[in-house]
This record gives structure tokens, C-alpha cells and sequence, in this order.
């Protein structure tokens, strides 16, 4: 059975207020239909930034393509000192 969500703010709500409920309504709809939750921690170290996964085949690892490259040319680099 599917669920309906909706948002209603009072008619004397402030912009924001009305903002925060759409936007959470939003994330509420998106991860309904992903079924999972699409967030993650940057596995870069050093790196403390969030993203969230865009849906691509593997799973997201990394916030940025910049943090995916370092993380290898790191790795890289180690292989070829030994």
C-alpha cells in the first residue's frame, strides 16, 4: 500500500518555516523511491565531508572526484616506492 506524504505550513508561517517542510518532504519522497538511505562519509582520509550517492552502478566512496583521485595517485605512488 502506498504512503502519501504531504506538507502544510500554517498561513502565517514564515518563509523558511514553508522551506524546511518542502525540502524535507522532498528528501522524504526521494528516499522513498530509492529504497535505501543515499548518504555517506568520505572515505578520503582526512576528509570529514558528507555527500549523497547519485545513484551511479557502484556504490559512492568518495565526496568528490578530487578526494576518488588523490586516494589513488596515493596509492599509486606507495606501490611504486616498494
Amino acid at each position: 500500500m502506498p504512503v502519501l506524504l504531504h506538507a502544510r505550513a500554517p498561513h502565517d508561517a514564515d518563509p523558511a518555516h514553508w522551506l524546511l517542510s518542502t525540502t524535507a518532504l522532498a528528501l522524504a519522497l526521494w528516499l522513498g523511491e530509492r529504497g535505501y538511505c543515499a548518504w555517506g562519509r568520505c572515505a578520503a582520509p582526512g576528509c570529514r565531508r558528507y555527500f549523497i550517492d547519485t545513484g551511479r552502478r557502484s556504490p559512492q566512496r568518495y565526496c568528490s572526484s578530487r578526494c576518488g583521485t588523490r586516494v589513488r595517485v596515493a596509492a599509486h605512488r606507495d606501490r611504486r616506492e616498494r
